[in-house]
C-alpha cells in the first residue's frame, strides 16, 4: 500500500507538500520534538514520507493514511499546511513541535486575529458552579471586547467558556485531540456543531481517528500557542489545564488563573500557578487588557 500513498502524493505537483505532511500526520506522534516534517520541503515530500514508513512495521496506519488523502483531495475535509495564508503563526513559535497539518471545519478567517487578539480559556472538566460563573463571565466580557475565544471542547469550563462566547454573538475556535470528523466528547457533538456554523473547529488529528492520552496532552502546545493569553479556571495540581499554562509560558505569552477557596481542590492547579510565578491573578476580564492588544 506504501507505492498506493505515494502514487497518491505526487500525483498534484502543486499539491505535493499538503499530501506529504497529511501523510506525516497520520504516521507520526503529534508534538514529537523532531518529527520527519522538519526534513520536509516542498520537493522531497515523498521521500520523508516514504522514509518514515521504512521505519513502521508494515501496514500500520496506511488505510489511515489513504483515506485521509482521500477526503482532501475530494473536499471533504479543508487541510491547512504552513505555506498556507490562513495557518496560524502562532503555531510557529513551537518550532520542531509545530503541527504537521491541520484539518479545519468553519470560519477560517477567523484564525487572521491569532494570537494577537485570542485568549485560551481552559481548566477542569468536573467544575464547580464558581468556576462556570468565572469562566462564563470572562469568555462573555472578552468577546465583548473583540477578543477570539479558544478552548479545547471538553466538559467542564472549556464547554462553559464556548456557550458563553456563542451566547455574547462571538466565534470561538475549539481545538479537538480527535478526528475533525469524530467530535468528542461525544456529550458536546451539538455544541461543537454550533462552534462549526459560528466559528471554527481545528485538530492536528487526522479524521476518523480517536482521542488518545498522548494527542490530549500534545493538544496542550496548540491551545496555548494560538493564544496571546491563558486563563486556567479551575484546575487539579495534576490536571492537564496546567499544561496548558506551562506552555504558554515557556513561548512567553501572558498566563493568568482565577483564584478559589483554598479548601477546593478545583482551584489548587491555579493556586500553585500563581505561587510559582507562572500566572497572574485574574478576576475579571480588565485583568488581561494591558497584554492582550486592543
Amino acid at each position: 500500500m506504501s507505492t498506493q500513498i505515494l502514487d497518491r502524493i505526487t500525483a498534484d505537483p502543486d499539491q505535493q507538500e499538503r499530501y506529504a505532511r497529511i501523510a506525516l500526520a497520520c504516521l507520526t506522534i503529534p508534538g514529537e520534538p523532531n518529527p520527519p516534517a522538519v526534513r520536509l520541503t516542498g520537493t522531497n515530500g515523498p521521500a520523508v514520507v516514504q522514509h518514515t514508513l521504512d521505519t513502521l512495521p508494515p501496514a500500520i496506519a496506511e488505510q489511515t493514511v489513504i483515506d485521509a488523502l482521500d477526503s482532501a483531495a475530494d473536499g471533504t475535509h479543508r487541510v491547512l499546511i504552513p505555506t498556507d495564508p490562513e495557518w496560524p503563526t502562532g503555531l510557529d513559535d513551537l518550532g520542531t513541535e509545530r503541527p504537521v497539518a491541520l484539518w479545519a471545519s468553519g470560519d477560517l478567517d477567523l484564525l487572521t486575529g491569532t494570537p494577537a487578539r485570542a485568549v485560551t480559556i481552559t481548566g477542569a472538566r468536573a467544575a464547580t458552579s464558581y468556576g462556570d460563573h468565572a469562566a462564563a463571565e470572562l469568555a462573555h466580557d472578552l468577546t465583548s471586547t473583540g477578543r477570539s475565544i479558544i478552548t479545547g471542547g471538553a466538559y467542564g469550563i472549556d464547554a462553559v467558556a464556548t456557550r458563553a462566547t456563542l451566547a455574547a454573538s462571538g466565534h470561538p475556535i475549539v481545538v479537538l485531540a480527535s478526528g475533525i470528523d469524530r467530535p468528542y466528547p461525544a456529550g458536546n457533538t451539538g455544541l461543537l456543531h454550533q462552534v462549526t456554523e459560528q466559528g471554527l473547529v481545528l485538530t492536528e488529528t487526522p479524521p476518523s481517528v480517536a482521542p488518545t492520552r498522548s494527542r490530549f496532552v500534545a493538544r496542550t502546545r496548540i491551545l496555548a500557542a494560538l493564544a496571546a493569553a491563558t486563563v486556567i479556571v479551575e484546575a487539579g495540581a495534576r490536571s492537564g489545564a496546567p499544561q496548558v499554562a506551562h506552555t504558554a509560558h515557556r513561548l512567553a505569552r501572558t498566563v493568568g488563573a482565577v483564584p478559589g477557596p483554598i479548601t477546593s481542590t478545583t482551584s489548587t492547579g491555579c493556586h500553585l500557578l500563581i505561587q510559582a510565578g507562572i500566572a497572574r491573578l485574574i478576576t475579571s476580564a480588565d485583568d488581561l487588557a494591558p497584554t492582550v492588544d486592543e
